[in-house]
């Protein structure tokens, strides 16, 4: 008998790490929901990502929890991974953050991953499996100037994705993060950084370059699936050897 496909919802998969992402599970054989705020771009990638495998589009705004929670419980069957990779990061110096600007990072990149975790996991509780792979960042880890907004997202996303492991491991789900290192992806440009950032930062990464959207990819693959088979509440530092080199 063959086994069923196993479905995947990835967010943020319009570009950068979560188009990467998105390629990387459907050319495992999964069929992969991209998700993504913007219809253009996310049009440009599915129809990209067609050679990898099976990718639909989803156009939608992971910070509208309730049009979210809609739509995943109007499916028939529950997702069997989910990849919280959505996120905004400007360079806002401290100075100059405002209370809505600090509240909307937090919403896109923590409130959005945390309840998507909680409407995607009734399905998967129910179902006795399931993996939930939440994209942090080593910037949860240690601090950055001008992105306190960012690192404190990111720290409180690690938090959640230990105390979601705990809760949903007597189900059979896990929950694990990913933390990416310097991943030079189009976020770094839109939020101000330029090319004298990135060498600066490549001269403290003991490696010597930033990492390619398909190495993070790579860890979320296997987290997301069964080589991970006994890892929940575990958060994977992909960095090139900057935090142990610091």
């Amino acid at each position: 008998m063959t086994a069923p496909v196993r479905t995947a919802l990835v967010t943020g998969a319009a570009r950068g790490i979560g188009r990467a992402i998105a390629a990387r599970l459907a050319a495992g054989g999964m069929r992969v929901t991209a998700c993504d705020v913007q219809a253009g771009p996310l049009e440009a990638a599915v129809a990209g990502l067609a050679a990898h495998g099976e990718v639909e589009p989803l156009v939608a705004d992971v910070a509208d929890h309730e049009a979210m929670a809609a739509w995943l419980a109007a499916r028939s069957a529950p997702y069997d991974v989910l990849v919280n990779n959505a996120a905004v990061a400007p360079r806002i110096p401290l100075e100059e953050l405002t209370p809505a600007e600090l509240e909307r990072v937090l919403r896109v990149n923590l409130e959005a991953a945390v309840f998507l975790a909680r409407e995607a996991g009734r399905g998967m509780c129910a179902a006795g499996r399931g993996s939930i792979v939440n994209v942090a960042s080593v910037n949860a880890l240690r601090g950055q100037p001008d992105m306190l907004h960012y690192n404190a997202s990111k720290a409180a996303l690690v938090s959640a994705t230990q105390t979601l492991a705990l809760e949903y491991a007597p189900y059979g789900v896990r929950v694990n993060a990913v933390c990416p290192g310097s991943t030079w992806t189009e976020i770094w440009e839109e939020g101000g950084w330029g090319e004298a950032d990135r060498e600066r930062f490549t001269g403290r990464i003991p490696l010597r370059r930033f990492a390619a959207p398909e190495e993070i990819a790579a860890a979320v693959a296997f987290l997301a699936g069964d080589d991970a088979s006994y890892v929940t509440g575990h958060a994977l530092v992909v960095d090139g050897g900057l935090t142990v080199g610091m």
